[in-house]
């Protein structure tokens, strides 16, 4: 006896629930990807994929802490309304694990914390985006510093643990300077490791060669100017080269028409942004990527400026 139409319609095609798992997983792992690269500007899962193993060389749970962060801010956008295309809302929460596993180095303090902070990025992002918009200029990640800034804030009044300091490195200076721009690439995402950094530095060339080359060329020009700053040993952990670093990949390739002029403003950007580094070393607030921020918005001001008066 033939089956009715309603049941005929039911039936599962064969093969149909298998086949949705491994697309669920594909698409998580790919959403996962695009959140996390887009700390760089880059929309490109296998990009993203390896600045989460370049995490994971250094720390796993913090690698967890990334994704989770990730998770949450694309989960507490779409509930927003914000779109969540191409990650846009991934990477603020990304970097919200990442400083929250940097600070604490507890599991499940740093989990609760993520998971909080993480949340509300997508708020402020959109709050940022709404007052920022009259002058034309881009929220980066300004709502990570608020809300991992405020959340340190609150760790510190209630006395909670913190991880100290890393002493300076020892050893001969022609390793340390190479060893300080490749972690300076690993430091974006708060990672003390030169190997994070040689994975990181992989995703960004697989993304394009100008990315990779703007990401090194901040590194290299961030820390050479930290090296007149500061020992070899201090410089070692790459903090002179984060910040510049992404600001190079800003001006250089993603925010201004490419060419010359852009690869000139992008040295004179990195530069600068050491000089800003060394004023938030004076403010007793986490720098985070402040630098990078305040000196992308004030060339990208100047910019436009500059265009305006010649029409």
């Amino acid at each position: 006896m033939p089956e009715s139409p309603v049941h005929q319609s039911r039936r599962p095609a064969d093969g149909a629930g298998t086949s949705a798992v491994p697309a669920i997983v594909s698409s998580g792992v790919g959403a996962l990807g695009r959140g996390v690269g887009q700390i760089f500007f880059q929309p490109r899962a296998l990009t993203g994929l390896l600045i989460v193993a370049g995490i994971a060389v250094y720390s796993p749970l913090m690698a967890c802490e990334v994704a989770l962060g990730t998770t949450v801010s694309t989960v507490a956008a779409r509930l927003l309304d914000l779109r969540v295309r191409d990650g846009l809302q991934g990477y603020n929460g990304a970097l919200v694990g990442a400083a929250a596993w940097a600070a604490m180095g507890v599991f499940w303090p740093a989990t609760l914390v993520t998971v909080v902070g993480a949340a509300a990025c997508p708020a402020v992002h959109r709050a940022l985006e709404r007052t920022l918009a009259p002058v034309g200029l881009p929220a980066l990640t300004a709502p990570f510093c608020i809300v991992s800034g405020l959340l340190t804030a609150l760790l510190r009044a209630i006395d909670a643990p913190m991880v100290p300091d890393p002493a300076p490195v020892s050893g001969a200076t022609a390793w340390l300077v190479p060893e300080a721009v490749l972690t300076g690439e690993s430091q974006v995402v708060l990672v003390d490791s030169w190997v994070g950094g040689v994975l990181i530095l992989a995703g960004l060339f697989i993304a394009g060669w100008r990315v990779g080359a703007a990401a090194l060329l901040g590194s290299v020009v961030g820390t050479a100017a930290t090296l007149a700053l500061v020992p070899a040993g201090q410089a070692a952990h790459g903090l002179g080269g984060y910040s510049p670093c992404l600001t190079a990949i800003a001006i250089g390739v993603v925010l201004l028409p490419p060419g010359r002029r852009a690869w000139v403003l992008a040295v004179v950007g990195s530069v600068l942004t050491v000089v800003v580094d060394r004023v938030f070393t004076e403010i007793p607030v986490p720098t985070y990527t402040w630098p990078f921020i305040v000196t992308t918005w004030l060339m990208l001001a100047v910019v436009k400026w500059r265009e305006r008066r010649l029409g």
